[in-house]
């Protein structure tokens, strides 16, 4: 029993580590064929179709409360206008191993939202962890050649970073009623809400794209990231928060910037440098930092729930 629950959180920690990991990478082929809006319109629309798939399979349509309305509509706005629009955009000038590790560090910034919402305070060692995660980011994006030096990379980080404050946002802005509905009911519904409020305003740009240079890859991107990555990767971060606590699978997860940087690397030759590698060991260590205290402190281990 211990042996096949341990295999079970490995395999799902493999499955969505290479899912986002390749993510990355999938995500960068797809806009080299197609221009960002485009691309973000049929992925939604694809996106839409699967999630509304898995809704009507795992009967998780909540009911919404009237006083909700408010907070659930600012999810919808955050998860996918802001987060997902705003990723593709940055995602057109910027290069996977930066948008990898620059998304490694949403639990420093949703930690800083959360302590200011009131929610948790602020330890010692979490102002440590903090402090290694945006000093990392800082190592990475200031090396020369790919920001002050190249404007395009510059441009396409930060706007990488907005994306990641609306996601660390999200989860804050959900915590409240996270427990009412249920992570996976809430995040499907808000998301597919989201498509149908930003759908109507950039689809007719599908139309604009000058289809003749696209080729078979960037369709397997639009409907890859639209599958796995809005659908699958969702279904698969729920179902290991179902078997260990949130904290464990953020550090289970820590290797996605690795996996994102190394098939970088072998399929559109992106350069792995120094700076990039030590602001790599800067990010995931204080994402680790973060986290590790309450893994350990934790009595309901994962060694506990096998026994």
């Amino acid at each position: 029993m211990s042996g096949r629950f341990r295999s079970s959180v490995f395999l799902l920690m493999l499955a969505h580590v290479s899912i986002t990991g390749c993510g990355y990478v999938i995500v960068k082929l797809g806009l080299r064929e197609f221009d960002p809006v485009p691309f973000a319109s049929l992925r939604f629309l694809t996106g839409l179709v699967a999630l509304s798939i898995m809704m009507l399979t795992l009967r998780c349509r909540p009911k919404i409360e009237r006083g909700d309305w408010p907070r659930v509509i600012a999810l919808a706005l955050l998860a996918v206008p802001i987060n997902q629009l705003v990723y593709l955009i940055g995602m057109r000038w910027t290069v996977p191993s930066h948008a990898s590790l620059l998304y490694g560090s949403t639990a420093a910034f949703a930690l800083l939202m959360s302590a200011a919402a009131g929610y948790e305070k602020l330890r010692a060692y979490k102002f440590v962890a903090i402090a290694l995660a945006l000093g990392g980011l800082l190592i990475v994006m200031l090396q020369p050649g790919t920001s002050l030096l190249d404007r395009e990379h510059l441009k396409g980080d930060l706007l990488v970073i907005l994306a990641v404050i609306s996601w660390a946002g999200y989860t804050v802005v959900a915590k409240p009623i996270v427990k009412k509905y249920g992570a996976l009911s809430l995040s499907t519904f808000c998301l597919i809400l989201g498509t149908l409020i930003v759908l109507p305003f950039i689809i007719p740009t599908a139309f604009q794209q000058d289809y003749s240079r696209v080729t078979m890859i960037g369709i397997f991107a639009v409907l890859y990231t639209g599958i796995m990555l809005t659908a699958v990767a969702y279904t698969i971060w729920f179902a290991l928060i179902k078997l260990i606590d949130p904290s464990q699978v953020a550090i289970l997860t820590a290797p996605q910037p690795i996996v994102a940087s190394t098939v970088s690397a072998i399929v559109i030759g992106e350069v792995i440098g120094i700076p990039l590698i030590v602001g790599g060991v800067f990010v995931i260590t204080g994402v680790l930092t973060m986290d590790l205290p309450a893994l350990i402190g934790r009595k309901n281990s994962i060694t506990a729930k096998v026994q």
